[in-house]
């Protein structure tokens, strides 16, 4: 039956237009949606996989706070006020007055009705093109990233937010893994940097350059290795350090911390790692940001792991003079995932 036929069979009697009625509608599916997730549609099944192509931390940050806010069409109708004032046959065509705020389409199927966690203030498609525009750039000449108008802006907003941070003590244990069958014996030499001939481009280094990458705890090193049987070392830092703080930017570094945190939750620092060989586009922006940082003076860049998102973190040492003389490697573990066996290794 045609959508003018089912509503108008209903609306005669209430005298009431069907662009009225529709209208009506919106506005009572707006409400029930707030009143549910006091939040906009974030995405739908149209855009779903775009949403988190631009925005890729989204997926397990929070306590996958957006995996929990996907809903059936169907779910909410009969959840909500709707199914007391529309019958089902009037809401499943009535639905698809509804558009998607993101990308325009229909709604069918399942919407997703999440906020972005940093301030409203920020243009996320505004945001999205710069994304666009940067890889592009990585892609193409990655060496005059600093032609774009938004990276110049970080690079001087880094420069700045560095002359407000003091060294401070981490103070805190972390560890360092490396994959069993890569240890030719049990030494802490093993987890001090690699000689500059055998580094690979990393998310926070470039090709032979040296910088010491170190996690919160022994899971997050153990997804880090990709799952893999492991040796973990445990070490302090025993000095005081300037750290770039990107796991909670808005709450530690309050003056840029909303530009820093839609930063970190972009496809342009938190992409997994999507290509093999020497092919790492994904990692152009956030190398970008670890010469940005060692050159406005910061010892260590902390941010989230990309491949296990929890209450964790990683750190990675850009100041040579600290990795080189200030980290104490303490005990040694072997690993599976699960269970830990502590190693008895002469220092």
């Amino acid at each position: 039956m045609k959508m003018s036929s089912i509503v108008t069979n209903n609306l005669t009697k209430k005298n009431i237009t069907l662009s009225e009625h529709e209208e009506l509608f919106t506005e009572y599916f707006m409400a029930e949606l707030e009143s549910w997730f006091s939040a906009d549609i974030a995405c739908c099944d149209n855009c779903y996989e775009q949403f988190l192509e631009y925005w890729p931390l989204v997926y397990e940050a929070n306590d996958a706070e957006f995996q929990r806010s996907s809903i059936s069409l169907d779910c909410f109708y009969s959840g909500s006020m709707l199914s007391k004032i529309y019958s089902k046959e009037e809401y499943d065509v009535l639905k698809h007055t509804i558009h998607c705020p993101r990308c325009g389409a229909a709604l069918y199927a399942n919407m997703w009705a999440y906020e972005l966690s940093f301030s409203s203030d920020i243009d996320t498609f505004e945001f999205e093109s710069k994304i666009e525009a940067i890889t592009k750039l990585s892609k193409t000449t990655p060496f005059l990233l600093l032609k774009n108008d938004y990276a110049s802006k970080i690079h001087d907003l880094l420069h700045r937010l560095a002359k407000q941070i003091d060294k401070a003590p981490f103070g805190l244990p972390l560890y360092r893994a490396r994959i069993s069958t890569q240890i030719e014996r049990l030494d802490f030499k093993e987890f001090t940097v690699a000689p500059k001939k055998e580094i690979k481009e990393g998310r926070y280094n470039h090709a032979g350059d040296q910088v010491l990458y170190l996690a919160s705890d022994m899971q997050t090193c153990f997804y880090e290795v990709n799952k893999k049987l492991c040796f973990i070392a445990e070490c302090s830092l025993n000095t005081d350090l300037k750290v770039l703080d990107l796991t909670k930017p808005d709450e530690v570094h309050e003056t840029y911390g909303e530009e820093l945190k839609a930063l970190v939750f972009s496809a342009l620092m938190s992409k997994p790692l999507n290509t093999e060989g020497w092919d790492k586009p994904v990692y152009i922006f956030s190398r970008f940001i670890a010469d940005c940082a060692k050159s406005a003076g910061f010892d260590a860049i902390k941010y989230p792991s990309t491949k296990s998102l929890k209450n964790n973190f990683n750190l990675v040492i850009i100041n040579e003079n600290i990795f080189n003389d200030f980290v104490e490697f303490k005990d040694m573990f072997f690993f599976d995932g699960n269970n830990h066996v502590k190693l008895s290794i002469k220092k």
